[in-house]
């Protein structure tokens, strides 16, 4: 692991970096889409993914930058932590519109279909996220709320 990395991973935890990732990070993965500059990519290989769902009231295509992870050959799942606030994302509350989705990774595109995971696939799950970003962990704790795991197949 990297000094970068060690870094990110000591404080992924805390209130800073919560809002650190939510108001920083994540529109600048927007802006940098698709270039060596995407904030989330430096000096980590993590698996970032761009999740467009449409929107439930808007119909209109919205995309998110997320973490995620592989399950099966061809199958990802993503995470609703929404960074352990008390309300879901609304890419969370679109799939559940919409279940109909496309993933990019890497500058491939990939029609999926979601759907939430059972109890015991969350439970399954989990801990590879908190592998990726042990954040996630601290999410789950202070979230009011229980944390949306969607597993996406191919459409």
């Amino acid at each position: 692991m990297n000094p970068y990395e060690r870094g990110m991973r000591a404080v992924s935890k805390t209130a800073a970096m919560r809002w650190f990732l939510a108001r920083v990070l994540t529109p600048l993965d927007l802006k940098l889409r698709n270039t060596r500059f995407a904030p989330s990519t430096l000096g980590m290989d993590a698996p970032l993914c761009y999740l467009t769902t449409t929107g439930r009231t808007s119909g209109e295509p919205r995309t998110v930058p997320l973490l995620y992870v592989t399950l099966e050959e061809d199958e990802f799942a993503v995470v609703a932590t929404n960074f352990g606030t008390e309300h879901h994302p609304a890419w969370a509350l679109n799939l559940e519109a919409l279940p109909q989705a496309q993933v990019d990774i890497r500058n491939t595109s990939h029609a999926v279909s979601a759907r939430l995971a059972t109890d015991d696939e969350a439970a399954a799950i989990w801990p590879q996220f908190d592998r990726v970003w042990p954040g996630y962990e601290k999410y789950r704790e202070i979230a009011p709320r229980d944390i949306k795991v969607f597993v996406l197949s191919p459409a």
